[in-house]
Parts: C-alpha cells; structure tokens; sequence
C-alpha cells in the first residue's frame, strides 16, 4: 500500500472538489510548487490512488431518471450469479451494478427516459431468473445529492458544498453537447485542444459550450475517483426509517457537515432517509449510527444497511444516452 502523506491528502481533497483544477490553481490553493504539485499527481495515478476524473451531470436535464433496484438472491451457485450479473450488463440503460454485503446482494442503477423502458428491461430479467429472486425492492431517484471528501483534511479546510443533480429542468441540447459531455465523463482533464480534435470543432467553440453546460448547471461539478480501499476505507449505504419526518432538516445538516458522509439519495419507494459514506472500519461506522440515534432519541425506527463489495459497473455516461 502506497503510503500517503499530509501534502498527498490536500492534493486530492482539492481535486475531489475539483478535478479540472489546472495545476497551477491547485499549486496556488495548496502552496506548493507546480512541479511538487505535478509530480504528486502523476505518483497518485501511478499507484491507482487516482483512478479517474470525473464530470458530475445532471441527467434529469437531458430527460433522463434513475431507477434503483435491490436484489436478495436465494438458491443460487457462484456460477448462476455469474450468469446473473453478466445478464444485466449487457442492458446498455444501466448505470451502476454492484455486489453488496448486507440486506440485498445486488444493488442496480438504470438510467431511462421513460419508465417503462426500465420496466421492459426488468420484465425480461424476471423472465430468466425469477426462481432465485427472494426480495426486491425498486424506487425511483428525484435527487443526488454529492459533497466532498472532508475526511482527506483537517477540519479548518472541509468544503461543505452540496452538489444536486435531480433540478429536472429541460435543457435544449444538441449532439455535439452529448458527444462533449461522453468526453468529459470519463476524463475531467481532458484539455479543450484535445475535445476540439475529439469533436472536429474549434476550441473556441468547445469553450462556448462547455461555458454553457455548466452555466445552466448540465455540468454539475468535476470529481475524483479514487481508490478509498488504498487509503484503508469502506464504502456503506445506510437507509434510515424515520418515526418523525420534522427530523429530516436536521438529519441533513448532520450528514452535511460529516466527513466520511459523500452521498445523500432523496428517492420515491426507498427508504424516509438515505445516504451513503466512507469509513475507516466498521467501528467507526457505528459510532456515527451512534451518534445519530444519541442526536434524535426515539424518532429512528430502524436502520439497515450494505458493504459494497464490489463494483461491476459504474458508467458515468451509459450508451443508452449516445443511441437515443
């Protein structure tokens, strides 16, 4: 395991807040030189700190909702599962898949423009292997809410920003604003000499559109992806059922201004309360289910949660998107 330093943490809590940043705006906002600052970047790559970066879209502006489906899966081998989660892939809507330990075993993202292609889709898995599904439960996305990873830093410097992406305002795009958002999606850094050549247009021109994706907020933010199990995290998903809704306000706040708290998920059919964050170990998840209960006596239900165990897919642009 690569081990990290205090300069290493601020390098990347500044392009998890920003991965576009240019080196000489990260150079400048963590007092380093450009070339510590370069080179850092490129030995965090090389280890596979740094997996990618990342753009944050609001899909529901290009007409697009996720649908969230969880699956407990009974009488199964390791090869019917295989089968199972290959079946899945293959549908170009979906978004994420995940192997998860907890109440369900499989948790699926699909990405739609109309309910019934999600519901199309999950007629004809039903189809298949519906004799080894136990449990399921399916809920729609009306917002995603992402905040950095305070965790990285001291407290003096957390960035408390939420960041939405459930407006659900129509933006009038064009194809060339869905071929520049597949180029960004998986590649936040990319530079705008690079997207003109990739787009067969100007720089000048990327430029106006890329001022217009973010200006009208199609362009949520530029993120990290990194490796949390190198800096000796997990990754948990709690959904909380509430006895007093009036807590939901403050429950916010509280996630909001928690370090390891990266996710809050407000869903129709899912749970009164839901988010998602990184921890060190299971003891430190605990203290923060602790601390919530001791916050608001008597008003949480009950809790349950998932480990994610492992990540099968996660499109940050799924070709659904390019082929409709």
């Amino acid at each position: 395991m690569y081990k990290l330093d205090k300069k290493d943490h601020i390098l990347l809590f500044e392009l998890d807040r920003n991965s576009r940043q240019s080196i000489n705006q990260i150079a400048k906002r963590t007092k380093l030189s450009r070339d510590v600052v370069s080179y850092r970047i490129k030995q965090l790559e090389a280890h596979q700190i740094i997996r990618g970066y990342i753009t944050l879209i609001d899909f529901t502006k290009l007409g697009y909702q996720i649908v969230r489906l969880y699956l407990k899966l009974q009488n199964t081998t390791p090869e019917i599962e295989n089968r199972i989660i290959q079946n899945l892939l293959q549908e170009k809507n979906i978004m994420t898949a995940y192997r998860t330990d907890g109440k369900y075993d499989l948790a699926i993202g699909f990405l739609v423009k109309d309910i019934r292609i999600y519901q199309k889709t999950y007629e004809r898995f039903l189809q298949k292997y519906r004799q080894y599904i136990v449990e399921k439960n399916f809920s729609l996305f009306m917002d995603f809410i992402q905040y950095t990873r305070n965790y990285l830093v001291e407290k003096n410097i957390y960035d408390y920003t939420a960041l939405s992406t459930g407006s659900f305002q129509p933006y009038a795009y064009d194809t060339k604003d869905l071929e520049l958002l597949n180029a960004l999606s998986t590649n936040a850094r990319i530079t705008l000499l690079q997207l003109a050549n990739h787009l067969h247009m100007t720089p000048t021109g990327v430029k106006y559109k890329l001022q217009n994706l973010q200006k009208n907020k199609v362009i949520v933010a530029y993120k990290l992806i990194l490796d949390y199990h190198q800096l000796g995290y997990e990754y948990y998903k709690i959904d909380l059922d509430i006895e007093d809704l009036s807590i939901i306000p403050a429950l916010n706040e509280y996630i909001t201004r928690h370090p390891n708290i990266l996710y809050r998920d407000i869903t129709v059919g899912g749970s009164d309360f839901e988010f998602d964050g990184e921890f060190k170990n299971q003891d430190d998840f605990y203290t923060m289910i602790n601390e919530i209960k001791s916050l608001f006596p008597g008003k949480i239900r009950h809790y349950f949660y998932y480990k994610a165990l492992k990540i099968y897919k996660y499109s940050y642009f799924p070709q659904t998107i390019l082929l409709s």
